[in-house]
């Protein structure tokens, strides 16, 4: 152990001095050589593509504004940068790329790629994501030295939590995919092993006969036939033999929002998940009605600002909290510009939330921030999370019921790339990035038949239409659909599904069963003696 820890402590220190060593001598080299290395790490953080804020800038090189103001003025006079102040704001000042710019983190970005490839090159697959597997674990351990966790290792565990009077045994959460993917066959898996199964209220109803007439009766009907399906499906009552629960996630920005949520009620839904803002409505609906809510919250700011709505509007309080980390799947609840603070304070904020909750003991923290690896699971409750929310890493399913054409994408290869581009909903989403998404970076994508779903889509001037989106998806289109995906790929449906082999002993069995998947959670969460 002693000798492993010694040639541990060489090999990080001889690496950080190499990585740096290369990247002089490749500056040196290059075309355009009259650059710092910190001056290349500042043009690929503004990146290519839109223009971005001194603020978001600097967040992301993690220097003050008036710092980074210095370092901008010389790129500005060596021609690298492009400074502007913004029309609808002239107090606001953006950054871009000039061509030379752009040429200049184009050779760099070629540089890291050729090194990459050359690590890469003569192992196997395995060996490849073994590698992707131990830098992420060193990643986590640096950013857990920062931290103190607040459970010791023989306190971990997804051990049941109750939502007042409701048991869920194993508290694994499906996350809203769309229409495509939280379907009735899954989430009736999911909580039938124990679990929380999420049926989406978003368009469920694109494929009723009168869905282009009426999309508000069309939903409406939809949900509740999926939810009583469900219900029927997953094989008793919710906390009862073993059984977890059915939640619908209805977003706050929905026109028909309310609607949707009596809906959920009249059709036996055991949860209420709610976001894409703050659902501080969503008790005066529920009124007296035995159904739990679950709101999903970015922050410990937004966890204590609903708190206090709720307790004055509704003599209420949450049962569960659901935080959604910066690199979650889908849609996230922070502007562009806080993505990268919001991933590196992401187990202080599980900490911040924990605090908030102290006098709530009944309700529980379930954490979502593309979790499908052993130790990002282990380390968020180590934070004080007692639960996590999955999402992509149940395409992976048998029972997912989304087109296979779609489903190959995720599951074939694990070799595609995510952009971070505007949703109709207002707010960044994180997509796998095909066609729809090339021509949202391009431009945008004019609705074809607007259906008026969302409260905060100005129809003229939305990047793509949602519902569309999630139609061509639904159709199996995965270049012109919406395919939500996780900010940390190094482990993805793929990786994640191939480590739990089935237990029927099937070997040629193609896809896991989601008792498969809860199987290996339970063998990566079982409590350390």
């Amino acid at each position: 152990m002693k000798n492993n820890t010694v040639r541990l402590n060489e090999i990080l220190a001889r690496l950080y001095r190499n990585v740096l060593k290369i990247e002089e001598e490749a500056i040196c080299l290059a075309t355009n050589n009259n650059l710092t290395i910190n001056e290349i790490h500042t043009l690929t953080e503004i990146g290519l593509g839109k223009a971005k804020t001194m603020t978001q800038v600097a967040a992301e090189v993690k220097i003050s504004v008036g710092a980074l103001t210095t370092a901008m003025n010389k790129l500005v006079k060596k021609g690298y940068v492009r400074r502007f102040r913004v029309s609808e704001d002239r107090r606001m000042v953006k950054v871009e790329l000039t061509e030379a710019g752009a040429a200049a983190v184009e050779e760099h970005e070629r540089f890291h790629e050729r090194m990459l490839e050359d690590i890469f090159t003569g192992k196997s697959e395995e060996e490849q994501q073994c590698l992707l597997r131990l830098m992420d674990e060193l990643d986590e351990y640096f950013k857990m030295c920062l931290l103190r966790p607040v459970r010791k290792p023989e306190e971990l565990g997804l051990s049941p939590i109750m939502l007042g009077e409701l048991e869920i045994p194993f508290p694994v959460f499906q996350g809203d995919m769309g229409v495509a993917f939280s379907t009735p066959t899954l989430a009736a898996a999911i909580a039938a092993n124990g679990g929380v199964g999420i049926l989406t209220a978003v368009q469920p109803g694109i494929f009723e006969g009168d869905y282009g007439e009426n999309p508000e009766a069309a939903n409406i009907r939809a949900l509740k036939d999926n939810i009583m399906r469900t219900r029927d499906m997953m094989g008793g009552a919710a906390g009862a033999g073993g059984r977890g629960a059915v939640a619908v996630s209805i977003p706050c920005a929905l026109t028909s929002y309310a609607k949707l949520v009596r809906t959920a009620i009249e059709a036996g839904a055991d949860i209420i998940v709610s976001g894409a803002g703050l659902p501080t409505a969503l008790p005066g609906i529920v009124k007296d009605a035995r159904v739990k809510l679950a709101p999903v919250v970015s922050s410990a700011r937004a966890v204590g600002v609903l708190r206090r709505n709720w307790a004055k509007k509704y003599n209420r309080a949450p049962d569960a909290i659901i935080f959604e980390g910066a690199n979650k799947s889908g849609h996230l609840g922070y502007k562009e510009e806080q993505l990268g603070s919001a991933a590196e304070h992401f187990y202080q904020t599980i900490i911040e939330i924990r605090r908030e909750l102290e006098d709530l003991p009944n309700c529980p923290l379930i954490v979502a921030d593309g979790l499908a690896d052993k130790a990002r699971l282990l380390n968020a409750l180590r934070y004080g999370a007692d639960g996590i929310q999955l999402e992509e890493e149940f395409i992976a399913a048998e029972e997912c019921d989304a087109p296979e054409s779609v489903k190959r994408i995720y599951t074939e290869g694990g070799g595609f790339k995510s952009v971070i581009v505007k949703s109709p909903l207002g707010m960044p989403v994180r997509i796998i990035r095909n066609k729809l998404a090339e021509a949202v970076i391009s431009g945008g994508l004019p609705a074809m038949h607007c259906v008026s779903c969302l409260d905060t889509c100005a129809k003229t001037d939305i990047p793509f239409c949602l519902a569309e989106a999630l139609a061509s998806t639904a159709l199996g289109d995965a270049e012109n659909g919406v395919l939500f995906a996780a900010g940390n790929r190094s482990v993805n449906s793929v990786n994640f599904a191939a480590e739990a082999p089935p237990a029927d002993g099937v070997q040629n069995r193609r896809r896991p069963r989601v008792e498969d998947i809860f199987r290996l959670l339970r063998d990566w969460t079982a409590v350390i003696q």
